[in-house]
């Protein structure tokens, strides 16, 4: 497995953590400070920085301090919303660039169509919504503890069913005219 996605994944087992030490703000505080690790991980080991994992320590700084400011849990909870919904806008914006977003991410090692592209797009769009809706429905419907096994362990499920339709249409839509590009040539 590779270990940008292991330390990806560290957050939510670090805000489980928090959270039974000492409830959802220090658990979202635990993972708060696991992103900045994650970020400092990948500058180290890429030279780049991960603009998606800063955003989302930033959007989780801000809610968290603001449900501190008001002892107000929901603003925590709201993270997972407000990210997914966000990431669907990025993809989404990013469909119009050429190539699009998701090509220039993943074009190195997938060859499809530019229908399996468009394809892509409109699943990961989706997903995104789809996970914003579950979120919204667990924080809604369901106690403080619950939500908070779910906040901890559903980026797992997530991450796997995005790869599972990715892998469905690169292997639908894989263009066997030419070979995966290279990244500078995902790019073009």
């Amino acid at each position: 497995m590779d270990k940008r996605l292991v330390v990806e994944l560290i957050p939510g087992p670090a805000f489980l953590i928090g959270n039974a030490i000492g409830g959802i703000f220090a658990g979202a505080g635990l993972a708060a400070l696991a992103t900045g690790d994650a970020i400092l991980l990948r500058w180290r080991w890429d030279r780049a920085l991960p603009l998606m994992a800063i955003s989302i320590f930033g959007l989780t700084l801000v809610l968290l301090t603001v449900g501190l400011v008001l002892d107000d849990t929901a603003y925590v909870k709201l993270t997972n919303t407000i990210g997914s919904l966000a990431f669907a806008a990025i993809i989404g914006l990013g469909a119009f660039l050429r190539p699009s977003l998701l090509r220039r991410t993943l074009g190195y090692s997938i060859h499809m169509t530019p229908r399996g592209w468009r394809d892509l797009h409109v699943a990961w769009i989706g997903l995104s919504f789809a996970r914003a809706v579950a979120n919204e429905i667990v924080w809604r419907s369901s106690s403080d503890r619950t939500w908070a096994v779910y906040n901890g362990v559903s980026d797992i499920g997530w991450i796997a069913l995005y790869f599972v339709v990715t892998s469905f249409l690169a292997h639908r839509h894989w263009d066997e005219t030419g070979q995966p590009a290279t990244p500078a040539q995902a790019e073009r």
